[in-house]
């Protein structure tokens, strides 16, 4: 069995005039466009060879944002390969032709697009620019009382009114881009987002960084982590912990602070960088 190759990359992002601009690397070697990247060195860990493989290719100095995806395909040689690539935006530095790549260019996406020479590229790509989408914390509807729940609280179902706020979400998220929706394994916060999920055809996933009690910097790094228009249903005391760590990260809170069963909260973001937090209330015709 042949060994597998383990490499690293970036996807290269700024902000143009029109819009978001992504960095493709010419390699005259093999006469192609594609990302910066290339193999790990022995002990160094992929997080550490993204980042001096754009360094080396590009001569750009980046700060490193979220893991995009893995790529795996067959090298030149027959060999497995993986590439993991992450968002990098550039402090500093600049491009100078080197022996690896002898031009680089800044383009749109629709433009890179084009210009890419791999379709396993152009998957990138796409999965890079779903980091401008939404993210949606919604707190769970409204659920029996604590007190009188003698079993498991895991297991605490939400109200006649918390079903009439689940089905409300169905009607807020109506004019909403909706790709994924995860919950904490609470029943009550997977009630609260089931019909959601039906309704648009996506998938419905329970994760353990959602629950009660959840240490913020797991919730966080949840809440970063995914791409694409993700509704993400959690409690009271993670909702309010997440957007009160993303405000004190700069992130412009547009409405003031308010944590309703059932209500939602939308996060806004530009290539993976959270810009703004906005109050969306609670579902229509809900009490």
């Amino acid at each position: 069995m042949k060994t597998e190759v383990r490499a690293a990359g970036g996807v290269v992002r700024r902000a143009g005039r029109h819009g978001p601009e992504f960095a493709l690397v010419h390699r005259a070697r093999y006469d192609d466009w594609t990302f910066p990247k290339g193999k790990a060195e022995n002990g160094e860990s992929d997080e550490v060879s993204a980042e001096r493989e754009v360094r080396e290719e590009t001569g750009f100095v980046c700060e490193r944002g979220p893991e995009v995806v893995s790529v795996r395909y067959a090298d030149r040689r027959g060999r497995p390969k993986t590439v993991r690539y992450w968002l990098m935006y550039p402090v500093g530095g600049a491009f100078a032709p080197n022996d690896e790549v002898d031009d680089l260019r800044w383009l749109d996406a629709d433009s890179a697009a084009a210009l890419l020479t791999y379709g396993h590229d152009k998957n990138v790509l796409a999965d890079a620019r779903s980091f401008d989408r939404p993210v949606y914390l919604v707190r769970h509807a409204k659920a029996g009382d604590r007190e009188a729940w003698s079993e498991d609280d895991v297991l605490r179902p939400v109200t006649r009114k918390g079903r009439a706020q689940a089905e409300g979400l169905v009607t807020l998220f109506r004019q909403l881009p909706v790709d994924l929706v995860l919950s904490s394994p609470y029943v009550r916060c997977v009630q609260t987002v089931r019909p959601l999920a039906i309704a648009r055809s996506v998938p419905l996933e329970e994760h353990g960084a959602l629950a009660e009690g959840t240490p913020t910097a797991d919730a966080l790094s949840l809440v970063r982590s995914r791409g694409g228009a993700v509704v993400m249903c959690s409690h009271g005391d993670v909702v309010p912990a997440v957007v009160r760590a993303l405000a004190e990260h700069g992130v412009e809170m547009l409405d003031a602070p308010i944590w309703k069963k059932g209500s939602t909260w939308m996060l806004e973001r530009d290539g993976g960088l959270f810009t703004s937090a906005r109050y969306l209330g609670l579902p229509p015709s809900a009490p």
